[in-house]
């Protein structure tokens, strides 16, 4: 980063921490993410569209937004999705050998340091699977799985946009499709532990969707007094089952009707629907028996609770619980016209212009609220790819690398 932008940046943050409103804090975009697309969840290769994707988390819930009109994907992630399990891997010449890895080191003689270190300091058996771990008892951090939902329609649409507003930790879709204005709202809630997903429009009757959960490998979905449940569990690498998981999906609709057949979650001809999802699995912190957690009963209570509170009551606690941290810092260095640029536009302006204070802003705060997102005071630290992955075999398994990785995700957080 250019010396100077970086030392006005570092300036400006010590001069203004304050509780002022950011509402110029906005990625956005006039098209969306494409949910059709398959991924490779077993390849280490980015799927495009997953990374158009925008990114909500409470800590331990997070999701992956596509915004896509016809056929919307939110994908899933719960921090404790790891396969594998207890297993011994030290190595018991690691200790012993070092003192003569030093020695050949202050000798010059790298060539040899090398081979003892790569002989004795890596861990026996197939350990981290040399980063793809997830098939042996190391494990892997995994996907959760994919709320897909279809609207049933075809017919073209305009005045799209989505945005990720920073300031609100909320994602909104909006676009007008067969002479109808239709809006969707998302955010995921610390306080209570869901995600919130509304669904409107400016005439009566137009939220017709269906709903279904699915995930690449070891599941199953079924629906249970009008919830949707994906549950099943993950490999211990070791040729059995390991940790075990379920998220629950319940919907509140205002007017039509809903049901649950063939397991999907229909609602037809409403004016508003709302869905409610939530997920656990029976991780504990509690070394080495960290199996145990009722986390059937806390995905069945949390959805509970939710759903006995409105909207904007939900929207309300989601706010103030996580702007008590995004609001600890402003920082604004724009000037007032030049917010009108899609984000995507912006980045690509950039590579020309090299310039552009705004993009600055952005890009702290969007860290910030990265890290926001994927760490909660009593949850899990955000591991190499925060909360997020749309993967079964995680890029260098998704973990928790201290060589600076760990150190690096929390920079922001001083």
């Amino acid at each position: 980063m250019n010396r100077i932008i970086l030392s006005l940046l570092l300036g400006t943050i010590l001069l203004s921490c304050s509780t002022e409103s950011q509402d110029h804090l906005l990625l956005w975009y006039n098209q969306p993410a494409c949910a059709t697309e398959p991924d490779n969840p077993y390849s280490w290769k980015d799927n495009v569209d997953w990374l158009n994707a925008l990114p909500l988390g409470n800590g331990s819930l997070g999701v992956m937004v596509f915004g896509d009109v016809n056929n919307e994907r939110i994908q899933l992630n719960e921090e404790s999705m790891w396969s594998g399990s207890v297993f011994d891997n030290d190595n018991p010449d690691a200790f012993e050998a070092q003192d003569k890895i030093r020695q050949l080191l202050f000798e010059g003689k790298f060539k040899e340091a090398s081979e003892l270190t790569n002989e004795t300091q890596i861990c026996k058996g197939a350990g981290s699977g040399h980063g793809n771990g997830a098939k042996v008892p190391f494990g892997s951090f995994q996907t959760l799985g994919d709320l897909r939902i279809e609207n049933g329609k075809t017919e073209k649409y305009e005045n799209y946009y989505r945005e990720l507003d920073l300031d609100d930790a909320l994602v909104r879709v909006s676009y007008t499709q067969d002479g109808v204005n239709y809006r969707r709202e998302i955010f995921v809630s610390e306080p209570d532990q869901v995600m919130v997903a509304r669904f409107t429009a400016d005439q009566r009757g137009q939220i017709s969707i269906n709903c279904s959960l699915d995930r690449p490998e070891r599941f199953e979905s079924y629906s249970d007094n009008n919830q949707l449940i994906l549950a099943g569990a993950l490999s211990d690498g070791q040729g059995g089952e390991g940790l075990q998981y379920m998220a629950r999906l319940q919907a509140v609709n205002k007017n039509g009707t809903m049901s649950c057949q063939n397991s999907k979650l229909i609602i037809e001809d409403a004016d508003e629907v709302i869905l409610f999802l939530s997920a656990s699995t029976d991780y504990v912190l509690n070394y080495p028996d960290y199996i145990g957690r009722d986390y059937k009963q806390i995905c069945a209570r949390n959805i509970k609770q939710a759903i006995g509170n409105s909207f904007d009551e939900l929207l309300d606690n989601h706010k103030k619980e996580y702007q008590s941290y995004f609001k600890r810092v402003s920082f604004d260095i724009t000037p007032d016209d030049i917010f009108a640029i899609p984000s995507d536009e912006r980045v690509q302006n950039f590579k020309d212009s090299q310039s552009d204070p705004h993009l600055v802003e952005l890009m702290f705060q969007y860290g910030r609220y990265l890290l926001i997102s994927s760490s909660r005071p009593g949850s899990l630290p955000a591991n190499l790819q925060g909360v997020w992955t749309n993967k079964i075999q995680t890029p260098w398994n998704g973990d928790y690398h201290t060589d600076v990785n760990v150190q690096m995700n929390y920079w922001l957080a001083e």
